[in-house]
């Protein structure tokens, strides 16, 4: 059994979100899940390149994000099977650990993982419900607002 050696969370990202590794020709690659220290990717097989890159960006498929020189190494690399059936490239899953992010890779990090991940959306959701019912608890009836016809 491995024991889980993380410092941060990570959240699976969705669909609409990859990373772009850039040795020549420039890959564009699923992230499969985030966390503030590293990343998830699914390659093919038998794709070589990742050795050769130093740097990733990440960028969503609508160009509503895009987060460029992330130095990265390598840190683990296992064998996986395609999530979508109808797809039958085999693959691995690259663990990639960030290097040292400057404090605007961060911030634009924590935006990336509220706004584009499975818990961003979640956490999203639930802030506007709680708000909806905190704003149905605040509201309070007054004479004002009541017609009586009298």
């Amino acid at each position: 059994m491995q024991i889980e050696r993380r410092k941060n969370a990570r959240y699976p990202v969705n669909d609409e979100a990859f990373a772009v590794i850039n040795p020549e020709p420039v890959k564009l690659v699923p992230i499969l899940d985030i966390a503030m220290d590293g990343i998830g990717v699914y390659v093919n097989n038998e794709d070589k390149w990742l050795n050769n890159a130093t740097k990733i960006e990440i960028m969503v498929a609508d160009c509503s994000f895009y987060l460029e020189n992330i130095p990265f190494e390598s840190i683990h690399d296992s064998k996986v099977f395609p999530a979508d059936a109808s797809n039958l490239v085999n693959g691995r899953r690259c663990s990639l650990k960030f290097g040292k992010l400057t404090p605007g890779q961060k911030s634009e990090l924590k935006y990336f993982i509220r706004n584009y991940t499975q818990r961003g959306t979640f956490r999203q959701v639930l802030q506007k419900l709680i708000k909806t019912l905190q704003n149905l608890r605040a509201k309070k009836h007054s004479a004002s607002s009541c017609n009586t016809g009298i």
